[in-house]
């Protein structure tokens, strides 16, 4: 991970000496030093927390971001994108499998669960629906 010496800061923790051998030992046998294996170690907690997180519902329902007919106001755009693993439709609700194609909702804002709707939600242009439906918008003249 390659920082700005700026943006990094030292977190003081105590633990206990089993866990201070394993570090070490750990750190050892990759060849990195220690706080680059507890670093690391972090932010691999850290990731794998979040995506435990994303994967368990609300025990009082549906997210307001995670469930049919959500507010998708602050969506500024829809990335295609293939799934790796299942996903409700934040539109329709129709359960998306690993595989699919499906789009991601693009925001400015950092939101608690990511969004993802199908193909058949996905908002298109009246020129785009009229191509479909075999409709010229040629020029005349």
């Amino acid at each position: 991970m390659n920082q700005d010496s700026r943006n990094v800061k030292v977190i003081h923790t105590r633990i206990p000496a089993a866990l201070e051998e394993q570090v070490k030992r750990l750190a050892e046998g990759l060849r990195v030093p220690d706080s680059n294996f507890v670093r690391n170690a972090l932010e691999d907690a850290i990731e794998m927390t979040r995506r435990v997180h994303d994967k368990i519902p609300d025990p009082s329902g549906p997210a307001a971001n995670d469930g049919p007919h959500s507010d998708l106001s602050e969506v500024f755009g829809w990335q295609t994108i293939t799934l790796n693993m299942p996903a409700p439709c934040a539109r329709c609700g129709q359960n998306l499998r690993a595989g699919d194609a499906a789009y991601l909702g693009l925001t400015d804002r950092p939101r608690n669960h990511r969004v993802f709707i199908c193909s058949t939600c996905l908002p298109r242009s009246s020129r785009a629906r009229n191509q479909k439906q075999g409709v010229s918008h040629g020029r005349q003249g």
